[in-house]
């Protein structure tokens, strides 16, 4: 108390100011995870070197106060706060400091306008406020299925944390991943994340969690990894809503536990640990078929391996992905000592916002139905990147589709129920729009619609759900309010007419085109915001109130065999129009079709300043297509003329489909 009565009212306004930011950057610290009191550590080391600088700069300098004190708060900028712009961090402990000021000065006046400022700074940064919407929005409600399940968990009995992986259903058994992890990650990292789990890269335990219908059948399988988290905050219990409602309908569910090779406080593997997430899973999945190939255990005949769906998270939506071509090799690429041979009967793919970068393959994959689900107010990854591994796909097999379905105000962590609200940890989250995010309990309710809708459709036939997950829509959140949901979609085995992924525009062995009064067309190598290659290349197009262009098939194509025409349009135009003509060898004109075009264009608000959105992720749209199928009804064409009104288009991926 002597010390703060010796100082001047300048130097107890910046001393309270930089304990205040002191204080609140502590107790906002429990993303660096050192434990339930790392707020502690943090307020020790910060208010330690508050008082070194301030003993070394009192040696030197008659106001010790200010420089320590600027000492300090640019040392926390530069790390704890290195997300938020300096201008903007500078301005909250401008104004705070000066409402400090003011009320030692005792100038009322002036106290109250710095208060006031201050609140509602504070006010537009921690406001946590999402969308409301009515509860009763009727278009994504779910059936509820009848039937009961049990609840359980395998591991090998000797986790730290976890009392269900503690006292086991089942004893599973550790794995060797000594020869899939590369040995020159950082060993410092690693060594602290075996003292943490209690294990090495030599022994990554089997655990996870299981939801089985009862039944005396066969029930078919849904298997999800989690992705990239903070290791600490587990996040495979975060699908237990998917668990219990899935399990109602006659599905197995398995949330496999992945924890262990996730990020800490001490960073993560940068994505080089994808082939171990990957190769992990698969083990996972034969021993789960031990399991039920074993006559003792509660499990045994319960699970259909001739229909397995795999699903991941973020990372874990990757991994999927290279899990699924590694089931299909007898050795891992990347280490030939390591034998795969796994050969399950993989008969879907479902990701939830994934990456699609972090392994350096970049597998095609082939004859399997897939889904990916993104929301555009995703803030941990740039964009879309389900729709990369999208067009790797070939299904040359009618029977195989693929589906992406882009959900306006989805963001990337509240699919998982243990990740919270927010993409960012603290301060980032700070930045982050939340006025434009859906609840998440309303996504996770456009969740369980799409994957139900795609387990119905890969696993049934179910022609319902095939509508569902062809179609794009808006729908109402409250008055004057709505929001979309945005299909691209490829459906069944196709001749493709045109994809545009080659060098030449208007001509390929099947069809060629011609334009007429169209003042720009050009083949553009889309990418996404971010800057990251979409992998995909479409048709740019400015229209005017004349234009036309035609598409003339040319080889000896029975077109009467097809049953739709399809092609995916990305349009800005709440209202353009399509109309699509038919013309016979003849060219007499058969039939035709009027289609009103879904406008694709979603603004990206992510963060609170539209300039701090363009910052961080380069613009504030992408280029989104709805995708469009015209039913040929037998009509045996030579040619398709497509007339739209004025407008600038996208266009890509023309093809007759079974």
């Amino acid at each position: 108390m002597i010390f703060f009565k010796k100082l001047n009212n300048y130097e107890k306004s910046i001393f309270i100011s930089t304990l205040f930011i002191i204080v609140f950057t502590s107790l906002n610290t429990g993303n660096l995870n050192f434990g339930n009191y790392s707020f502690l550590l943090v307020f020790v080391i910060l208010s330690g070197m508050y008082f070194l600088a301030y003993r070394a700069i009192n040696l030197i300098s008659f106001s010790p106060v200010y420089f320590s004190s600027v000492f300090v708060l640019i040392y926390i900028q530069s790390t704890v706060y290195s997300s938020i712009p300096i201008y903007i961090f500078s301005l909250f402990v401008l104004i705070l400091f000066l409402s400090i000021l003011f009320l030692f000065k005792k100038t009322l006046a002036k106290s109250l306008i710095s208060l006031l400022s201050f609140v509602i700074i504070s006010y537009i940064f921690f406001s946590e406020d999402q969308l409301e919407i009515k509860e009763s929005i009727k278009l994504f409600e779910n059936p509820e299925g009848s039937l009961n399940f049990s609840y359980y968990t395998y591991s090998t009995g000797k986790d730290k944390y976890r009392e269900e992986y503690k006292n086991p259903d089942f004893i599973s058994y550790n794995l060797d991943a000594s020869k899939i992890l590369e040995p020159k990650w950082n060993q410092s990292k690693i060594k602290w994340r075996e003292r943490y789990w209690g294990f090495s890269k030599e022994n990554l335990p089997l655990n996870g969690r299981l939801w089985i219908p009862e039944g005396d059948q066969k029930f078919p399988i849904i298997s999800i990894i989690h992705g990239n988290h903070s290791m600490q905050e587990h996040s495979d219990d975060g699908y237990n809503y998917l668990g219990e409602y899935l399990s109602k309908h006659g599905y197995i569910f398995n949330s496999l536990d992945q924890n262990f090779l996730n990020g800490s406080w001490t960073g993560d593997f940068r994505g080089k640990e994808m082939t171990t997430r990957a190769w992990h899973f698969l083990e996972n999945l034969s021993y789960l078929k031990k399991l039920n190939s074993d006559s003792s255990s509660t499990l045994f005949n319960k699970i259909d391996f001739d229909n397995i769906i795999v699903m991941g998270h973020s990372r874990g939506g990757e991994a999927v992905n290279i899990a699924t071509k590694f089931n299909e090799l007898k050795t891992y690429p990347d280490n030939g000592n390591v034998l795969l041979d796994y050969n399950f009967s993989i008969k879907g793919i479902v990701t939830l916002a994934p990456t699609d970068y972090r392994y350096f393959r970049n597998y095609d994959l082939k004859n399997i139905n897939y889904l990916s689900i993104q929301g555009s107010m995703d803030s941990d990854e740039d964009s879309f990147f389900g729709i990369r591994q999208a067009n790797r796909i070939d299904n040359e097999n009618s029977s195989y589709s693929d589906f992406n379905i882009l959900v306006e105000g989805a963001n990337h962590s509240q699919f998982n129920t243990s990740w919270g609200q927010h993409d960012f940890g603290f301060p980032g989250k700070l930045l982050v729009n939340n006025s434009n995010i859906l609840p998440g309990w309303l996504q996770r309710k456009v969740l369980k619609k799409y994957v139900f809708s795609f387990l119905e459709y890969t696993l049934n036939g179910n022609p319902n759900s095939l509508e569902i997950l062809k179609k794009s829509k808006n729908y109402t959140t409250q008055e004057n309010i709505s929001k979309k949901i945005i299909s691209r979609s490829k459906v069944g085995g196709s001749k493709v007419l045109f994809d545009f992924e080659g060098d030449e525009l208007s001509f390929n062995k099947n069809a060629k085109l011609e334009f007429s009064d169209i003042s720009k067309i050009k083949l553009e190598k889309l990418k996404f915001r971010g800057g990251k290659n979409q992998q995909n290349s479409a048709l740019k197009i400015n229209v005017s109130d004349s234009s036309e262009f035609i598409i003339d098939i040319l080889d000896e194509t029975r077109v009467y065999y097809y049953n739709f025409l399809s092609f995916d349009v990305s349009n800005d135009q709440d209202t353009a129009k399509l109309e699509i003509s038919f013309i016979d060898k003849n060219s007499k004109v058969i039939g035709s079709k009027k289609l009103k075009l879904f406008n694709t264009k979603i603004d990206l608000n992510n963060l609170k300043f539209n300039y701090l959105t363009e910052e961080r992720f380069k613009k504030r749209n992408d280029i989104n297509f709805s995708t469009y199928y015209v039913d040929l009804q037998n009509k045996d064409f030579k040619s398709i003329l497509f007339k739209f009104n004025k407008g600038k288009y996208y266009l890509d991926n023309f093809s007759l489909n079974f």
